[in-house]
């Protein structure tokens, strides 16, 4: 007989990959990216996670978001995204790396792609496309 303790342990120990498996399956569940997501993502998002630049991968919070591999690679919670859309996160309060801060014509770039985010109603998409994923909630990120 197994005893009540050992059942504990094991479904302790069975947690962490439970929830693994559950973003995994959420994130499953939204890729392959649709076209027009894949736009968005390119034309609003990559800038800051996976595009190179000057040789170098700019990717910001370890996320990249370039191709549907690197999502699945380096997403660690899909709510997390929607969070950050919910609440206007990203891409408002975007940073470029420190490499790349003080270029002028990068943060041009980045000033038009939030206007550009803004104007064509990229939000209302992306949230449509998560819409069955729970928004994270809880701590966030100082520079976010």
């Amino acid at each position: 007989m197994i005893s009540s303790r050992t059942l504990l342990v094991t479904f302790a120990l069975c947690l962490p990959t439970a929830g693994a498996f559950a973003t995994e399956a959420a994130l499953e569940k939204l890729l392959p990216a649709p076209p027009e997501i894949r736009k968005i993502l390119d034309r609003s998002c990559v800038m800051c996670h996976g595009e190179v630049i000057d040789g170098q991968q700019e990717i910001r919070d370890d996320l990249d978001l370039s191709t549907d591999e690197a999502i699945r690679k380096t997403m660690p919670e899909v709510g997390r995204l929607k969070q950050y859309i919910l609440e206007d996160t990203m891409p408002k309060k975007p940073k470029l790396g420190r490499r790349l801060r003080n270029d002028p014509k990068l943060q041009e770039r980045l000033t038009a792609l939030k206007a550009d985010y803004e104007k064509s109603g990229d939000k209302a998409v992306l949230l449509a496309w998560l819409k069955d994923v729970v928004a994270t909630t809880g701590e966030k990120k100082k520079d976010h």
